[in-house]
């Protein structure tokens, strides 16, 4: 089987002292496809692991240029301003791009409110940059990779009111999706894809909400990840996640699905290969 990690961190730290002998063994045990996610202070190694290994992507977030905490601090008065960064990083991202075709994906888009009250004021400033990211994906021309923590609603309402492309198959991903199984279905109706994670594997609240996101999307919709070195799947949960550990994740959606694990292998395979358009 070969498998497809669409959303991980390989840039993280907790990878410096093997990251690339694990690389070599991660491919030996059938893992095809990896794209890692980072800001602008890990671009450097990330387009060297690039250069290095064949089976590697890059999916980036240019926040780190817009100094966005200073910013946010009164958005009203530095919309211009927040226009001029966004359009020069649009420019400086295409240049990128054309210079490095392994850059697949543009995020993440972030949302989030696990460590941030969710007064109306945060979800005001929140939900503008949100919609600024979404921009400069659509701007640069790249699928949007979309996180949404603590934040259902509000993020569904910012990305439903976003115009984006249909990059030939997927409008965008939801990274590490935990909501509702309806609104799934509502994503999915919107042309975005549904990206499951090892939680599926666990038996916390989150993971049993996932096992029934599974039940409902369709697999022609779906995408897996690691988002590593986080979310690891049972029975090593304490340890240190990555792309080899995928196999439970597919044996988890199979077993829920009532089809082969190499079904779900293929397929979701496939799902991220077109919408990354590798």
């Amino acid at each position: 089987m070969r498998y497809f990690d669409a959303h991980s961190h390989y840039t993280d730290r907790k990878f410096n002292r093997d990251r690339h002998e694990l690389f070599v063994e991660m491919q030996k045990e059938g893992v095809a496809y990896v794209v890692d996610c980072f800001g602008a202070k890990e671009m450097n190694l990330g387009l060297s692991l690039a250069k290095k290994h064949n089976f590697y992507y890059m999916c980036i977030n240019a926040w780190d240029h817009y100094g966005k905490d200073d910013l946010d601090i009164n958005i009203e008065s530095n919309v211009s301003l927040i226009d001029k960064l966004v359009d020069e990083t649009v420019i400086k991202l295409k240049k990128l791009c054309a210079e490095n075709k392994k850059i697949v994906g543009y995020g993440e888009c972030w949302m989030d409110f696990r460590r941030t009250e969710k007064t109306p004021d945060e979800v005001r400033k929140a939900a503008f940059w949100l919609s600024k990211d979404l921009e400069v994906a659509r701007k640069v021309g790249l699928p949007a990779v979309i996180h949404s923590g603590n934040a259902d609603q509000e993020s569904f309402d910012v990305i439903k009111k976003t115009d984006m492309p249909d990059y030939d198959f997927g409008k965008g991903m939801m990274h590490c999706y935990l909501g509702p199984p309806k609104m799934a279905l509502d994503y999915i109706d919107m042309g975005y894809l549904i990206s499951v994670t090892g939680l599926v594997t666990h038996r916390s609240a989150r993971g049993k909400n996932l096992v029934e996101v599974v039940k409902q999307v369709p697999l022609t919709h779906m995408i897996i990840e690691t988002d590593c070195p986080y979310l690891t799947p049972e029975p090593f949960r304490d340890r240190r996640n990555d792309s080899s550990l995928l196999k439970l994740t597919v044996e988890a959606i199979a077993d829920i699905k009532s089809v082969s694990p190499e079904e779900v292998a293929e397929l979701t395979t496939a799902n991220a290969k077109a919408f990354y358009r590798i």
